[in-house]
């Protein structure tokens, strides 16, 4: 009698089951939506794969073409002149002379997640634009919230925790940095940033919310007492649309002006093409400041005057000089 009930009581625990349970309801089924949209993401990440295996067998083979050309086999630096370039901005990092960038990453709440994975996208192109930078700046990223969203983004990409920047976490620009040599970049501002000055620390602000929250990062920075400025965009190009830029873009141009180019030049290789950007006649940059590239033309042009009025017969050598510094 007893084994017949030990038994029974065995067949009832196994029938027990999670949506048999007492106070659990019944998972409902996918929706034909929610299917086609796992089936979707499983091809993409397929999808993903395939695409990386061909773009590496596009780049051999144009290696292999450009040896076979006699041609250089990378356009941009080398990785070990990236390297060199990198150690030569840490070692500079100890001056008091030098500029640093910090990107104000305290608007973790005020993001959707979406926006938060493009803010993360946007501080890994200014991680790369610093890096392949001819002078690299000083590069810090502030107020990240510990196990916050932005946090467990960056956690998402391998190796960030050994890139080249100063990570700040549950710290501000104004807990960090002298207030009297931080400068927040707003294009609400009524201050013109002329050049940027050594020993300085320009803010921007890491808020991707598609012109939402307008006029949020200048109201922050001048509540907390800080000097605020904006980009000479007006002042020195006309542009068709609205002159606000992303924040890669903003930090590309930063790094331009303090590698000593002019500013209308370094807007005009900056910005979209989209926003069809013209430079002002009057702009005092393109009557004043020369870039080197502009020195060197000017100074080509004159010395083929030279050759031409004293019928010298260098033109071949001339003309290789011309070909190579272009």
């Amino acid at each position: 009698m007893d084994v017949k009930k030990e038994d029974n009581d065995q067949d009832q625990t196994a029938q027990i089951t999670l949506s048999s349970c007492p106070g659990t309801t019944p998972a409902t089924p996918l929706s034909k939506n929610q299917l086609k949209k796992q089936r979707k993401h499983a091809e993409m990440l397929e999808m993903r794969k395939l695409r990386r295996l061909k773009e590496r067998e596009r780049q051999k083979a144009k290696r292999v073409e450009a040896k076979a050309k006699g041609l250089p086999l990378s356009v941009g630096p080398s990785r070990k002149e990236l390297k060199r370039r990198q150690l030569m901005a840490i070692n500079k990092q100890s001056s008091p002379d030098i500029i640093s960038v910090a990107i104000d990453l305290d608007y973790d709440d005020l993001m959707h997640e979406r926006d938060v994975a493009k803010c993360v996208k946007q501080c890994l192109r200014i991680y790369t634009i610093n890096r392949r930078a001819a002078q690299p700046l000083r590069l810090h990223f502030t107020g990240i919230k510990t196990k916050g969203n932005i946090h467990e983004c960056f956690k998402k990409n391998d190796g960030w925790e050994n890139w080249h920047v100063d990570y700040h976490f549950d710290r501000t620009h104004s807990e960090l940095f002298d207030k009297q040599k931080l400068v927040y970049l707003t294009c609400e501002s009524d201050t013109i940033l002329e050049k940027l000055l050594p020993g300085h620390t320009y803010v921007i602000g890491g808020l991707v919310d598609h012109n939402h929250l307008k006029g949020l990062c200048h109201q922050r920075a001048t509540s907390a007492g800080l000097l605020t400025a904006r980009l000479p965009l007006s002042e020195h190009v006309d542009m068709k649309t609205r002159s606000v830029l992303s924040t890669f873009h903003v930090f590309e141009l930063l790094t331009r002006v303090a590698a000593n180019q002019g500013w209308t030049q370094a807007i005009l290789e900056t910005i979209p093409q989209r926003k069809g950007a013209k430079a002002k006649n009057n702009s005092k940059d393109m009557k004043i400041v020369q870039t080197d590239q502009q020195e060197n033309d000017k100074q080509m042009e004159i010395e083929q005057e030279k050759v031409e009025i004293t019928d010298v017969a260098e033109t071949d050598e001339l003309g290789d000089k011309v070909i190579t510094e272009s």
